[in-house]
C-alpha cells in the first residue's frame, strides 16, 4: 500500500487539526514560559539607556531606537558622489544611520564591536533590511557579501560584526549570505587617525576572493557596519569585480557626513 506523504490531513479532518492546533497552541505556551523564566533569572537591558527590556527586542529598546539619527536621502547622495562613485567600483548606496558623535549610533557600534553585544548587529541590520527592500535596485542582488576581518581580529574579538548586520538584512530579505566567498589576507593597522590616501594604501591588495566561480556574472551587495571614507569597501569591490563579479553595491548600518578621523569607528 502507499502513500502521499504531501497530502495534507490537518485540512481534511477537523479533529485533526483541532488537536494540531491545540498541540501548537501548548508548544507556545511552553516557549513563552521558557522566554519569561530566562528573562527573569537573566533579565535584558538596553545598551544604550540601560531600560530593562524584553529579550525578544534584543539589545536596543524601541524608544532609543527611534532615536538614532536617521539617514537623509541628500547627504547620502553627496556621501556616495565625495566618497564611492568617483571610484567607479560601487554601483549604489544605502546606509540606514548617520554617524555622529558621541550619539546613540556610535554607542551602539562601539558595544557590537567591542563589548561582544552582537545581537545589536541583528536587529540594526533588520530596520536596514526593510529599508533595502524598498530601494529598486536591490531586487537584483543575488549575494550578500559581509566585509571579511582578518582571522587574527576575529580571534581577538569572537565574531565579525557584519556577519551579524548580513544575517539581520537577509532575515527581512531572504538573500543568500556568503562570508566565505572573500577573506582578508592581511591584518591592516586600524584605520583611525590615518587620513585618505593613508587608508587607501592600508588596504591595498588586503583581500583575496576565495571562490571565483561562485561570484562569476553576479551581483554582490557588500555589508558593513559604518562607511567614513569608503577606503575599505572600494578595495573589497574592486577584488570582487576583478574576479568576475558583474556589479557591486554597498550597504551599510552608517556613514560619516563629516570627515573627522579621530573618530573611533
Amino acid at each position: 500500500m502507499e502513500f502521499d506523504l504531501c497530502l495534507d490531513y490537518t485540512n481534511s479532518f477537523p479533529l485533526t487539526r483541532m488537536v494540531s492546533e491545540k498541540t501548537m497552541g501548548t508548544s507556545v505556551e511552553i516557549k513563552n514560559f521558557f522566554l519569561d523564566t530566562l528573562d527573569f533569572f537573566f533579565p535584558n537591558f538596553c545598551v544604550l539607556c540601560n531600560q530593562k527590556i524584553h529579550r525578544t527586542f534584543y539589545s536596543i529598546c524601541d524608544d532609543c531606537l527611534n532615536q538614532i539619527e536617521i539617514s537623509t536621502e541628500k547627504d547620502l547622495i553627496e556621501f556616495y558622489h565625495n566618497n564611492l562613485s568617483s571610484h567607479g567600483l560601487i554601483t549604489h548606496y544605502y546606509a540606514r544611520y548617520e554617524f555622529i558623535r558621541d550619539g546613540k549610533f556610535q554607542t551602539a557600534v562601539h558595544n557590537l564591536k567591542y563589548n561582544r553585544k552582537s545581537l545589536i548587529g541583528i536587529q540594526l541590520g533588520i530596520e536596514l533590511g526593510k529599508e533595502l527592500k524598498r530601494q529598486s535596485w536591490f531586487n537584483e542582488v543575488d549575494i550578500i557579501v559581509p566585509v571579511p576581518i582578518h582571522r587574527i581580529k576575529k580571534l581577538s574579538r569572537g565574531y565579525n560584526q557584519s556577519d551579524f548586520i548580513a544575517k539581520g538584512i537577509a532575515r527581512v530579505t531572504q538573500k543568500i549570505i556568503d562570508n566565505k566567498l572573500i577573506k582578508r589576507i592581511r591584518n591592516t593597522p586600524t584605520q583611525t587617525h590615518l587620513h585618505l590616501h593613508e587608508r587607501i594604501e592600508n588596504v591595498k591588495d588586503a583581500f583575496k576572493v576565495v571562490n571565483k566561480e561562485k561570484i562569476r556574472s553576479k551581483v554582490i551587495l557588500i555589508v558593513d557596519d559604518v562607511c567614513t571614507t569608503g577606503s575599505t569597501v572600494n578595495e573589497v569591490a574592486r577584488t570582487l569585480l576583478n574576479s568576475g563579479a558583474r556589479k557591486v553595491n554597498l550597504s551599510t548600518l552608517a556613514f560619516v557626513k563629516e570627515k573627522d578621523f579621530s573618530l573611533k569607528v
